[in-house]
């Protein structure tokens, strides 16, 4: 066997390994990727996302989440996950073998490290995870040699707009310049191609929205509400780059950041074949940090937060730039494999510490506080049917409908818009459309902490929401806990409408 295949199962068993410290017995409890769980799980049973359930994310995540329950649940995604990891590690070694690379395993295992750093992604199967793998397997095609290249590009740009809209920006310097990149085809038929490739994706989900008669539902949540809600609040520029400063510190991906763009910046003014490459690849780099820029995020307080894992592509966009000064560079100093040796060393180095930290404070996932709740046991003893348990106000919670195969009772899966926007359900009708829906299936259970009226923007809600639980709920007694979260019906047998009229 020659040094080349040792270096391939190297990176490809480092792919491995990093993923299964994501595998489901050890993945971390972060509430956005059981809510993509949840909306896989609803498909399954027949629900239309957006008509069925409110999020608004652009909908391949759940069809992900649903292709995951359809291979047996949690175990299923993760092996889709891997399988897409795998072969994203695979084709990305075999460009820096081909570009001739001096250690082609180098790239891939820092694109691995910085993908799995929990630091920043805080888990797995979220959006800007997948968007990262088929960001890197767009660059790996884009300097491929295929002759549905054009086809293939239009079709990952199609995946990656309807998986997380916003990422599609990081690719945009990328096909300007394949566009204008000399080639035998005109731009026009070059156009139409990539055009052709992107309909492979949008046709079948616009198909799938009509067929339901919910095209307007997958519109207003998956689109007009990120401009009109999501994006509104802002915050100063200086803000902005000080949050960019502390995730790239705090995440450690600080040195390959520096590394990378302080070699592309040199390739510009050096010998390089490619120096239009660099420059869309140095634009990509500052593009993936586009969600930062888009708004501020206070979620209800009065100082912004930083959301570590929007930064998560940037593990693609890096390594997509140090392969570009790599792979075209002329002069000796990009090209000398001592330095690259180095350059290994420092791009790694504090990745790998990071690792290790993790490894060493891996938890279980039934050992996790909610996890291993009263609440939650009580629950697994007396099972509740579809529509017979609901979750207010405490989004961790809602890995629970997943653990229990069940429906909930309401569109609103999550209430943490009560808390994060002064003008949101200002006429209470959300609020008075989820009461209904609990008084229609007599909802059985109900997990809500009292102590989560505070985070109301508006005290009205609170207490409409309050007087709803008191009348219609009473608190289930649990051993040993005190205060519990865990509300039962009442079992009331024709509910006033009172209750839903304003107070």
């Amino acid at each position: 066997m020659n040094r080349g295949n040792y270096s391939l199962i190297f990176v490809m068993g480092a792919c491995l390994v990093l993923s299964i410290l994501y595998c489901p017995p050890y993945n971390v409890l972060i509430n956005d990727m059981e809510v993509f769980r949840y909306m896989g799980l609803a498909i399954s049973k027949g629900s239309v996302p957006y008509r069925d359930f409110f999020d608004h994310k652009p909908p391949l995540i759940y069809f992900l989440n649903y292709a995951g329950w359809l291979a047996d649940g949690a175990w299923g995604l993760w092996v889709i996950n891997t399988s897409l990891a795998l072969f994203a590690t695979w084709l990305f070694f075999q460009r820096c073998r081909s570009f001739k690379l001096p250690y082609p395993w180098l790239l891939p295992l820092l694109f691995n490290l910085m993908l799995r750093d929990n630091l920043i992604s805080g888990g797995s199967n979220g959006t800007r995870e997948f968007t990262a793998l088929f960001f890197l397997l767009f660059f790996c095609l884009l300097v491929g040699k295929s002759r549905y290249r054009d086809l293939w590009l239009g079709l990952l740009s199609g995946l990656i707009f309807f998986t997380q809209q916003e990422q599609v920006l990081s690719l945009i310097p990328f096909l300007i310049y394949t566009v204008l990149d000399k080639e035998v085809a005109p731009v026009f038929m070059r156009v139409l191609r990539m055009g052709a490739g992107f309909l492979i994706v949008l046709l079948p989900i616009l198909l799938y929205f009509a067929i339901h008669h919910s095209l307007v539902w997958f519109w207003q949540d998956a689109f007009l509400f990120n401009f009109s809600w999501y994006t509104s609040e802002k915050k100063s520029l200086i803000n902005h780059f000080s949050t960019v400063k502390r995730v790239l510190d705090q995440g450690n991906y600080e040195i390959p950041f520096m590394i990378a763009v302080i070699l592309g910046i040199l390739a510009l003014f050096s010998g390089h074949r490619k120096k239009g490459l660099v420059v869309a690849a140095l634009v990509a780099v500052a593009l993936t940090a586009a969600p930062e820029f888009m708004g501020g995020h206070y979620n209800g307080s009065n100082e912004p937060i930083d959301f570590f894992y929007y930064f998560l592509p940037m593990s693609t966009a890096l390594c997509i730039l140090l392969f570009v000064s790599w792979g075209f560079a002329e002069d000796n100093f990009l090209n000398n494999r001592r330095q690259r040796a180095f350059y290994a060393v420092l791009l790694c180095s504090s990745l790998v510490f990071t690792l290790l930290q993790h490894v060493t404070r891996l938890t279980r996932w039934d050992k996790v506080p909610i996890v291993a709740s009263p609440e939650a046991n009580y629950l697994r003893q007396n099972h509740p049917g579809d529509y017979q348990l609901y979750v207010i106000m405490d989004n961790d919670y809602i890995y629970i409908y997943n653990e229990l195969r069940i429906l909930a009772p309401s569109r609103w899966l999550y209430h943490h818009f009560w808390s994060w926007y002064d003008r949101w359900d200002n006429d209470q009708a959300i609020l008075h459309s989820i009461g209904a829906d609990l008084l229609l299936h007599r909802t059985s259970y109900i997990i809500f902490d009292k102590k989560r009226l505070d985070w109301f923007r508006d005290p009205a809600s609170a207490g409409w929401l309050m007087s709803f639980m008191n009348t219609y709920y009473e608190q289930v007694a649990l051993p040993g806990k005190q205060g519990s979260i865990l509300w039962k019906w009442k079992g009331i047998k024709d509910p006033s409408a009172e209750i839903l009229s304003r107070p």
